[in-house]
């Protein structure tokens, strides 16, 4: 009876007085802090008063199922109004709220990839640049910033509303997420770290440039210098350039000229010295390391990321667990560069390395999906072409991975990872990020590989046929 009377005489809207009644209800239904949370996000959007849940722009995202970051639901119900989540109740929703039936499909978070390089290089030779791939290089800055607006909507095609880019020069990666912040183009929420540290000769430097050859730092990938206080300047200079995070080349690289790729580079005393400052000014470290001798200094070091981890051992693997290191494998970038043909061209000493590579990769990576160390989604999309970001998925589960923990990397486990709590859950107040996959990913995760069903981003659907692939 007390229910009967709640939905005749009880209003919801706004403009109405406030009801203890449905108060008490909802929050008992809700729960506490998920009802308070959804209750302030629909209030912000719903400021003018005398406006209907329908008039504010509630909108229902129906499906057969819910991946909330965490589990799997069904039905999937998701209720957005403005740039928000408010609920996943469709009775919250109002008579007349838009709803959209997505039919046999399911609804989850916007996909987040951790390890990417959206910038294009930038030669000093329009000749060099048909070395790479088409729209891979330029030979100015202005024209490599055109390019890599292609690669970050590529991603975002993908369903990936959320990237981490690890390492880029001229600062398009920087200027790319404050155009797409500004609503100037659309593409993924970008996180951009600037140029990765590098030590003298290391993965980071150009070790194929002649001394006598004039070349623009700036443009580099890699940021070089030496020594504890000379890292803690350039963390500061990155600071300056308003980076999110950190990137140091703890070791040598598959893809760098000169250097032995699985050994370390960094001292223990730089790693710490680049954390110390990165802390200080609330910049996370993620470090680029192949070779269990150079993961562990990294490790030991403090960064909060291990990216590659090529080889990595129990020992070390330990070590992450108790210090919550997170571990970004990169499946595809090894296995792009062994393609037949070589269709990446990457050159000989690269091929040769990945050869290496390969040999250690999958006995660390199955450690690690052994060992209770986090792992979150990257992918190191640039090494290959962009719209192939999707192609670890189906990899990780071969390597042994089970599909629902898959789901959590590029989700929940990522967002963690970069350290934002608006994003990677389905949850009321979390931002309208989302994407929607046909079938069941957490039966068959090769679904992820296809375009996806829907995106929206900021409760805003994409339309993802005029953007870049």
């Amino acid at each position: 009876m007390e229910r009967e009377q709640l939905s005749n005489s009880s209003c919801r809207c706004p403009h109405n007085a406030f009801s203890p009644a449905v108060f008490r209800e909802a929050e008992r239904t809700l729960g506490r802090r998920s009802f308070l949370i959804g209750a302030a996000a629909a209030g912000a959007a719903m400021l003018l008063p005398g406006r209907s849940a329908a008039e504010a722009g509630v909108t229902v995202l129906r499906a057969a199922r819910l991946f909330n970051g965490r589990t799997m639901q069904t039905p999937g119900v998701l209720l957005i109004s403005g740039d928000r989540i408010v609920s996943l109740r469709e009775s919250d929703a109002g008579s007349g709220a838009s709803v959209v039936d997505l039919g046999d499909t399911t609804i989850m978070p916007g996909l987040i990839d951790c390890h990417t390089h959206i910038a294009d290089f930038v030669v000093p030779s329009y000749y060099m640049t048909m070395m790479f791939p088409k729209f891979r290089a330029a030979d100015n800055v202005p024209e490599a910033t055109i390019y890599s607006v292609r690669n970050a909507q590529a991603v975002l095609r993908n369903g990936f509303t959320t990237i981490r880019d690890v390492g880029g020069g001229a600062g398009i990666d920087l200027a790319i997420r404050d155009a797409i912040n500004n609503g100037a183009i659309v593409g993924p929420r970008v996180f951009a770290a600037g140029q990765a540290l590098s030590i003298t000769g290391g993965h980071g430097d150009s070790n194929d440039v002649p001394g006598w050859v004039e070349e623009d730092p700036s443009v580099r990938m890699g940021a070089v210098s030496y020594g504890p206080y000379g890292f803690r300047e350039l963390v500061r200079q990155n600071v300056k350039l308003h980076t999110d995070l950190i990137k140091i080349l703890a070791t040598g690289g598959v893809l760098s000229y000169g250097d032995v790729w699985d050994i370390p580079q960094f001292n223990l005393d730089e790693v710490q010295a680049v954390v110390e400052e990165s802390t200080k000014f609330r910049r996370k470290v993620a470090a680029h390391a192949h070779g269990d001798e150079g993961i562990a200094i990294a490790v030991e070091g403090g960064v909060h990321s291990v990216e590659h981890g090529t080889g990595v051992s129990e020992k070390t693997l330990q070590n992450m667990e108790q210090r919550g290191t997170y571990l970004v494998p990169t499946i595809w970038a090894l296995d792009s560069i062994l393609q037949p043909g070589n269709p990446n061209h990457v050159p000989p000493t690269g091929v040769a390395k990945a050869q290496y590579a390969a040999e250690l990769r999958n006995a660390g990576m199955q450690r690690a999906i052994a060992s209770s160390v986090r792992i979150a989604y990257g992918t190191d999309a640039g090494v290959f072409p962009h719209k192939q970001n999707n192609k670890d998925f189906a990899l990780m589960v071969g390597l042994g991975m089970h599909p629902i923990d898959v789901l959590r990397s590029a989700t929940s486990n990522a967002a963690e990872l970069i350290g934002v709590s608006d994003r990677g859950m389905l949850e009321p107040g979390k931002l309208a990020d989302v994407v929607v996959f046909d079938g069941d990913p957490s039966r068959d995760v090769a679904l992820l590989e296809r375009e996806p069903a829907a995106v929206f981003t900021g409760g805003q659907r994409v339309d993802l046929t005029r953007l870049a692939s």
